[in-house]
């Protein structure tokens, strides 16, 4: 996989954001579009078109599908893919969303990614369908620190987390999803402080890949997130993502988004 240790540009945009609900709206705005390569021919447009076309419904119906049109030099590969956890209706509202948002935003450009909250797509004159990207960067993360909890013990109990969060995502029978919990805190009458982990994978790699992935973008955490109450680190081929507040479902019953509004720090880095 593609380093992201030496980036050749790096982006840091701060911007104060509501952050999501616990249920975030799939109409919402993209987490982050990708445009690249642009100038592309006329014919080169045409099998984004189809691409685009034929991801929709085939993703929408199946969480995941891939297509490929056009002859060399104008073929396109594209992927679409919904996080497993999500409804079908939601799973079909992002995927709708994330073809008109890019084909809008990234017309004239033969590489095009989009990220939300439910789901990804893309699409590339280059072949990345089964090889894991990492070269692309994205980071995310909540600028005010936990509280209620050492810090210390919180950044333990976080790291446990995703290190279980990284392993199982690299077993087969995760299918790229892996999620899991931890709590610490609340001696006594104080309260508990639960961390949400996940881990998320797009299906055309294999789960070693997947596993190795998740395991690198947990590794950024400690480089920008220590004691921060959420943080994601995304690449093209996976996510690794870490709540104080119920994000994936089945939610805990009962539980309410903690922290619901605050800063999100943006860090982008393009290789």
């Amino acid at each position: 996989m593609a380093s992201s240790s030496s980036p050749t540009l790096l982006l840091l945009l701060l911007a104060p954001l509501l952050l999501a609900m616990a249920r975030p709206c799939t109409g919402a705005d993209p987490i982050s579009t990708v445009c690249s390569k642009n100038g592309t021919s006329a014919q080169t447009q045409a099998s984004i078109d189809q691409v685009l076309s034929s991801l929709v419904p085939r993703a929408s119906a199946a969480y995941y599908a891939t297509a490929t049109a056009g002859r060399s030099p104008s073929t396109i590969y594209g992927l679409a893919q919904c996080r497993g956890d999500v409804t079908r209706q939601d799973c079909a509202l992002c995927i709708a969303a994330a073809a008109r948002e890019v084909a809008s935003s990234c017309r004239g450009s033969a590489d095009g990614r989009i990220f939300y909250d439910y789901c990804l797509l893309r699409y590339s004159d280059a072949n990345f369908i089964g090889l894991p990207d990492t070269g692309y960067t994205l980071i995310l993360l909540n600028t005010q620190n936990a509280t209620g909890v050492d810090l210390a013990a919180f950044d333990r109990a976080q790291a446990k987390l995703m290190s279980r969060v990284a392993a199982e995502a690299g077993q087969g029978a995760s299918k790229g999803l892996a999620r899991d919990t931890a709590r610490l805190g609340g001696g006594g009458a104080a309260a508990k402080t639960t961390i949400y982990g996940l881990g998320w994978c797009t299906l055309d790699i294999t789960a070693a890949d997947c596993g190795l992935c998740v395991a690198q973008a947990v590794a950024e955490l400690p480089n920008y997130c220590r004691y921060r109450r959420g943080c994601r680190v995304m690449y093209s081929s996976c996510i690794a993502r870490y709540e104080t507040y119920p994000f994936f479902f089945p939610l805990d019953g009962g539980a309410e988004p903690a922290d619901l509004a605050g800063h999100l720090e943006k860090i982008v880095i393009n290789q």
